[in-house]
């Protein structure tokens, strides 16, 4: 599906994040241009309420519904925030097949690659088809209790267990397939995607991977052993984390959002999802570029 063209989108779903009063007037933005090309228009509550539930009302089109309900409604989502709110969307599509487009409101934005100064003529060429679907490995994390308890969470950015604040050095012990890896002493571990190599795994060291690939990224974080370096495998390696540290607070973390507390004997099963992330890209517009302009490359 990479790099195919896309048909007029008749149906578009609009999130913008609530705590930013700016995404309010962009929602108004893209709507119009949205609804003056004949596009029914989907939103939420809460962002309705940033322009006012009168003002939503007015035009017949918009349609305010519970969000867990837009990708069963929509052809396309539009994120209006910064990387955080995008990533909130992409936990929603899930297992259905709908393109996420980021407009960025926010500082970084690596997700969000839209500026604001964009809107218009980003809407009008992507109603003509003149963007294209890009396909992101997601990480699928089961979290496997001592007491038979089992979680599952999807993860596009990365998946994080790592020492609280007051813990001393954590043990985690790390296989991939059948075979032993190590087990990483230290504040803890990241298991990221190539999309989140350039989030909270660079920042502890990692390298950047081109975003499509399909590969999996281990990266220590404070390991204790200065030669344990990131690790960068296939995107259909079985990871399989157990930690091994007794008597310490620890976290597991998915993609910065939300967390919870790992037991010594719990195991974290961390996979390729078979439901990859469609995220609508802009063709004129590089990966390289993006990496030069967010990472001030000159």
């Amino acid at each position: 599906m990479t790099g195919e063209r896309q048909p007029v989108f008749k149906k578009v779903g609009i999130v913008a994040n609530p705590t930013k009063p700016e995404s309010g007037e962009g929602f108004k933005r893209v709507s119009k241009k949205l609804l003056e090309s004949g596009v029914k228009v989907f939103t939420d509550e809460e962002t309705c309420r940033l322009v006012g539930i009168n003002w939503c009302s007015e035009f017949e089109k918009i349609k305010v519904i519970d969000r867990l309900l837009l990708p069963d409604k929509v052809e396309l989502i539009l994120v209006l925030g910064g990387d955080g709110t995008f990533l909130t969307v992409a936990k929603l599509v899930d297992k259905r097949p709908v393109p996420i487009l980021g407009i960025n409101f926010g500082t970084l934005g690596f997700l969000a690659e839209i500026t604001i100064d964009e809107i218009e003529e980003c809407i009008e060429r992507v109603l003509k088809g003149e963007f294209v679907v890009e396909n992101r490995p997601v990480l699928r994390v089961k979290v496997l209790r001592r007491n038979g308890h089992v979680s599952i969470y999807r993860c596009v950015n990365e998946v994080a267990i790592k020492r609280d604040t007051l813990a001393r050095i954590i043990e985690v012990e790390v296989t991939a397939g059948k075979d032993y890896v190590t087990t990483f002493r230290g504040d803890g571990v990241i298991v990221a995607t190539p999309t989140g190599s350039t989030a909270y795994s660079l920042s502890a060291g990692g390298p950047i991977i081109y975003p499509t690939l399909n590969a999996m990224l281990l990266t220590p974080i404070c390991p204790h052993t200065l030669t344990l370096r990131p690790l960068v495998l296939s995107g259909e390696t079985c990871l399989s984390a157990r930690l091994k540290t007794e008597s310490e607070n620890v976290m597991v973390i998915f993609d910065g959002q939300e967390g919870i507390e790992l037991r010594v004997g719990d195991t974290i099963e961390i996979t390729r999802s078979p439901y990859d992330l469609l995220i609508l890209r802009d063709p004129n517009k590089s990966y390289y570029q993006t990496l030069r302009e967010k990472l001030k490359w000159g």
